[in-house]
């Protein structure tokens, strides 16, 4: 196992959870009701949990790890990409959060048939169900409070 290609592959994975806790910070911003800011909050800490476990990661943890099986809602397969607006409301900003995540999922999806190492597709799955993980969340919240 390369070790210097799993660090690369960390670090890309860091990068892309200090993105989403920008892109949910700017969203709590935008929203006009307290319980959706909190809920935007809440996702911006979730997502800095992600980068702390991503920075503590160690080759053992991923060997080690149980790749559970998320159930996957859909929704985000049948929407179309959004841009984030000054207006956006909150179901727009669903939509993006869900289309961002289902994004991620595909290109951890992509990469892990190129590296050809065990290991390396561990750490592609790891990173898939943890995207899945947040994907369906944000999923079972649109489909209760928007699609209701």
């Amino acid at each position: 196992m390369d070790e210097k290609k799993f660090q690369e592959i960390v670090q890309f994975a860091i990068q892309k959870e200090i993105e989403a806790v920008d892109f949910y910070t700017r969203a709590s911003q935008v929203v006009k009701y307290s319980g959706t800011k909190d809920l935007f909050i809440d996702f911006a800490k979730q997502e800095q949990g992600h980068r702390k476990l991503l920075e503590d990661l160690d080759l053992g943890k991923v060997v080690r790890a149980k790749i559970e099986k998320i159930p996957n809602l859909k929704i985000s397969d049948y929407l179309v990409d959004t841009d984030f607006r000054p207006d956006i409301s909150y179901a727009d900003i669903l939509r993006i959060a869900m289309k961002r995540e289902e994004h991620s999922i595909k290109l951890y999806n992509d990469l892990k048939p190129l590296n050809g190492d065990e290991t390396l597709t561990k750490l592609f799955n790891f990173l898939i169900q943890e995207e899945t993980k947040h994907k369906y969340s944000l999923e079972k919240i649109y489909d209760d409070e928007v699609l209701k």
